[in-house]
């Protein structure tokens, strides 16, 4: 009789807590990693992400009384951070659907998005989710590795490409540490040391001569202290060998200038060199 009364109780006590589950979040599920959801598209034909997948999705983050982050276009990355987290939840997506989940705030906030203490006390953070897109591992990894090779093919071409320019642009040259430089005009000034400040003027190019940054103006040079990294880095690199007056035109390699990355920005293409043709004109006391 006893088994039975506690067999009783223990049912009793489950369906309590699956009502107060529920309940809690009124026409929501409980998902057993800890987060709540709610379907609102589902699209059961269509393929889920799985870990290590590239994902996009619409997502917007707030409480019930405030936006955390507006509704924007996210690039995601399927790996778990801690249990129930929101790639346990964009886990069980199919593409094209779309659900709100309610994970722990302070958890969230706090752990996920690193954004430090949690301002809104015990209130959950909702999240509406909509998936655009699932790129899978395997394809992510091939185009990685067509990428570095790439990417190790540009490399192998800077060094033609320096010897092309000058060979067609410079009479003479010197080579210092990796830079090339012609020089135009010879100066009888003083040569600049470390700290000192500095003022010049210059033209950046890329290799076929076109202009991508420009400071000519004698009325108003570029002034900077030298070897402080506040300008570029192949400058800091050649002005101590210079002498006020000079001027030179110089090619740099992409590790002096704008790297394996390039620059998006000035159409400066991944280990690409540039040209800067660079006046001293003074050193400040």
């Amino acid at each position: 009789m006893k088994k039975h009364n506690c067999l009783i109780w223990i049912l009793v006590s489950v369906l309590c807590f699956s009502t107060v589950s529920c309940r809690k979040y009124s026409g929501f599920k409980h998902d057993s990693s800890g987060f709540y959801y709610q379907f609102h598209q589902v699209n059961e034909q269509n393929p889920k992400p799985g870990m290590g997948d590239f994902v996009v999705v619409n997502m917007c983050l707030r409480t019930d009384d405030a936006v955390i982050t507006p509704m924007t276009q996210n690039n995601m990355l399927i790996d778990d951070l801690y249990r129930g987290d929101i790639y346990s939840a964009l886990r069980s997506m199919h593409l094209g659907d779309s659900a709100t989940f309610i994970f722990d705030g302070r958890k969230f906030y706090e752990e996920f998005l690193c954004m430090g203490d949690y301002p809104y006390g015990k209130a959950p953070i909702y999240a509406d989710v909509k998936l655009l897109k699932i790129t899978l591992k395997q394809n992510l990894e091939k185009a990685e590795e067509l990428y570095n090779e790439q990417m190790k093919r540009i490399r192998q071409r800077e060094d033609s490409l320096i010897w092309e320019y000058v060979d067609r642009n410079f009479l003479d040259y010197t080579n210092y540490h990796g830079i090339y430089y012609y020089q135009n005009t010879k100066g009888d000034g003083p040569k600049p040391v470390k700290d000192q400040k500095v003022q010049v003027l210059y033209r950046g190019l890329r290799l076929d001569n076109s202009e991508f940054a420009s400071g000519m103006d004698p009325a108003s040079p570029t002034t900077f202290e030298l070897g402080k990294g506040q300008a570029a880095i192949a400058w800091d690199a050649i002005l101590p060998i210079m002498s006020v007056g000079d001027r030179i035109t110089m090619v740099v390699p992409s590790s002096l200038a704008y790297g394996e990355r390039g620059s998006e920005d000035l159409n400066i293409p991944p280990y690409t060199p540039v040209v800067y043709e660079l006046e001293l004109l003074k050193i400040e006391e």
